[in-house]
C-alpha cells in the first residue's frame, strides 16, 4: 500500500484552491519510490509533511495555527493510497473494522484505492471516501484503527534529534532494532534467555519467589476471610523483545563517554541521519516480504542540516537503494540531492513561492525543454533562479544538436541571425599566445569560458552572473520557439 496522491487546500500557506501532489510509487528501480521536494525556504515543502501528519494523527494545535489566515476556511487534506490495500487491511486492521474499509475500496485503472480525510471543522474525524456516491462519510471510531494500518516516520528539521534516536516503535531506531530482533527471537541464545528468565521469576525455587510468597500468602489470607476461598500468585509474563528497547540510550565518546542527548544537536542529528543511512541499507540487505509488511513511510526535513557534501551523497545514495521498495519523501534545498542520474526516475517537485503563496510543481518526467529532462541544471535553475554553466552548457548544445550546426563560428552566426547581437571581443589563443580577436554573442563566450579555461588571455574577461542568467533565458526562449513548445 503506497500514498498515491495527497491534496490540500487552506492548511497554513495554501490557499482556497486545492493543490494535489501525485507521487512516484515503488516499482523495484532505483529511486522510483523517491519523492524529492526543492526549494527555497518558505514555499511550502515542510507544510506538505505537517499536512500528512496532520492527517494521519491529529493534532493538539488550535485550528486557527494550521489553517489560512487570509482565506479563514477550514484547513482539508485528503491521501488517497492504492496497490495492495486489502493485504494490508487484512494483516493489520482491528477485527471489527476489516470489512469497513474493505466496503470503501473502489477501483481505478492503476488498481485498488483507499481515499481519507480530515479537516479543521473537526480533527479527531477521520472520514473516508464513498466512490459510489461521490463524498465523503463519517464512519464512528475509525480513526485509530486507520493509524494502525501504516507507519509513518517525521525526521524534522527544528526539533530534537534525539527524539529520532529513541526506541519507540515507530521511530528510526525502533524499526531498526525491531528488524534484527524479529530473527533473534528464534535463535537458541534467545530461548536460553526465555528459560532463565522463568527460573529466576516464577520458579518455586527462585529466592525472588521465595521472597514473594510471604505477600501472596498474606495477601490470601485477607481475601480468604473478606471473600472467599481462592489462591493468588504472582507470576512475571515472558518480556516482549521490544519491552527492552525502551531501557536502550546510545553513549558517544567524542573524548567524553556521555549519552547522545547530552551532546550537541549537530552531533546528535548527524547519528539519527546515520542510523536511518544503516536502517536503509539493513532493509536492502534482507528485504522483507510485502504482504506480511505494515507500510513504512518516511518523511525527511532538510537532511542536509549538519552533514557535509560527501555525506549528503551518501546518505542519498542510501535512500535511493531504499526507494527500490520503500516510499521516500525528502524536502531539501541542497543542490547535493540533486545531483543523481536517476532525476527522471523519482517524483520531483518544484517549490517555489509567489505572492507569499506556494507554487508548487511537479516537473513532469516528458521532453519539455531537453531531451535529456530534467537535469541537475535545469532543476537548480528553476527551483533557486540560480543560473549555472552546467545549464547553459546543455542549452547551447541541444541548439546545435537541433540545428545540425556543429562548427562554433557557423552556430554564432546563425544565433546572430536569430538576433542575438555579437557584442562581446572574444581572444583565441594559439601556443599560449594571443591570436585573432573577433566579436561573438554572450553564449558564444560563455561557451568558449567553459570549454577553453587554458585561454590565459581571456581568463582576466569574464561575464556576470546576470549575463549568464540573461543568455539561458535567452536560449530557452529560442528553444522552445524552434521546436514549437
Amino acid at each position: 500500500m503506497y500514498i498515491n496522491e495527497v491534496s490540500l487546500s487552506n492548511f497554513k500557506s495554501f490557499g482556497i484552491k486545492k493543490e494535489s501532489f501525485s507521487f512516484s510509487i515503488p516499482n523495484g528501480e532505483v529511486g522510483s519510490g523517491l519523492n524529492l521536494l526543492i526549494g527555497e525556504n518558505n514555499t511550502g515543502k515542510s507544510t506538505l509533511f505537517e499536512a500528512i501528519d496532520f492527517l494521519r494523527n491529529g493534532t493538539r494545535k488550535q485550528s486557527e495555527s494550521i489553517k489560512n489566515r487570509s482565506t479563514g476556511e477550514d484547513a482539508v487534506v485528503e491521501i488517497t493510497f492504492n496497490g495492495k490495500i486489502e493485504q494490508i487491511i487484512d494483516g493489520f486492521s482491528q477485527p471489527n473494522k476489516v470489512q469497513v474499509f474493505k466496503d470503501y475500496m473502489y477501483k481505478i485503472d492503476s488498481g485498488s484505492c483507499l481515499k481519507v480525510s480530515r479537516s479543521t471543522l473537526d480533527k479527531k474525524i477521520v472520514k473516508i471516501w464513498d466512490d459510489e456516491n461521490k463524498e465523503y462519510q463519517n464512519i464512528t471510531g475509525i480513526d485509530a484503527p486507520f493509524r494502525k494500518l501504516f507507519e509513518t516516520n517525521f525526521v524534522w528539521a527544528d526539533t530534537n534529534p534525539n527524539d529520532e534516536t529513541s526506541f519507540g516503535p515507530s521511530t528510526i531506531c525502533g524499526n531498526l532494532l525491531k528488524e534484527i530482533s524479529n530473527s533473534f527471537t528464534t535463535t537458541e541464545q534467545y530461548q536460553e534467555f526465555n528459560e532463565k528468565f522463568h527460573q529466576t521469576f516464577n520458579s518455586e525455587d527462585s529466592s525472588l519467589r521465595q521472597s514473594l510468597r510471604r505477600i501472596e500468602e498474606r495477601t490470601q489470607q485477607i481475601f480468604d476471610e473478606q471473600f472467599g476461598s481462592a489462591k493468588i500468585t504472582f507470576r512475571f509474563n515472558e518480556l516482549k523483545i521490544d519491552s527492552f528497547f525502551k531501557n536502550t540510550c546510545i553513549e558517544i565518546d567524542d573524548g567524553v563517554n556521555t549519552p547522545m542527548e547530552e551532546k550537541g544537536s549537530g552531533m546528535q542529528r548527524s547519528v539519527a541521519l546515520a542510523l536511518l543511512q544503516v536502517y536503509a541499507e539493513e532493509l536492502i540487505k534482507n528485504p522483507q516480504n510485502e504482504e506480511l509488511t505494515k507500510p513504512f513511510f518516511l518523511f525527511i526535513d532538510e537532511p542536509e542540516i549538519c552533514l557535509h557534501p560527501k555525506a549528503q551523497f551518501r546518505l542519498f545514495e542510501a535512500l535511493l537503494n531504499l526507494s527500490k521498495s520503500k516510499q521516500i519523501f525528502l524536502a531539501t534545498h541542497s543542490p547535493f540531492f540533486v545531483k543523481t542520474p536517476y532525476l527522471d526516475k523519482m517524483g520531483l517537485f518544484i517549490f517555489r513561492n509567489e505572492k507569499g503563496t506556494p507554487q508548487p510543481n511537479k516537473i513532469i518526467n516528458e521532453k519539455i525543454l531537453l531531451p535529456w529532462s530534467p537535469t541537475w541544471g535545469e532543476v537548480i535553475y528553476k527551483a533557486f533562479d540560480l543560473p549555472t554553466v552546467e545549464f547553459h552548457n546543455e542549452l547551447y548544445g541541444h541548439l546545435q544538436t537541433i540545428n545540425g550546426i556543429t562548427r562554433i563560428a557557423d552556430f554564432d552566426n546563425w544565433l546572430n541571425g536569430k538576433g542575438f547581437d555579437k557584442d562581446i571581443t572574444w581572444t583565441e589563443e594559439r601556443a599560449g599566445k594571443p591570436d585573432m580577436q573577433y566579436s561573438v554573442t554572450i553564449q558564444t563566450f560563455i561557451r568558449n569560458k567553459i570549454h577553453h579555461p587554458e585561454n590565459s588571455k581571456m581568463q582576466s574577461v569574464g561575464y556576470s552572473e546576470e549575463q549568464l542568467k540573461d543568455s539561458i533565458n535567452q536560449m530557452i526562449l529560442l528553444i522552445k520557439q524552434e521546436v514549437n513548445l
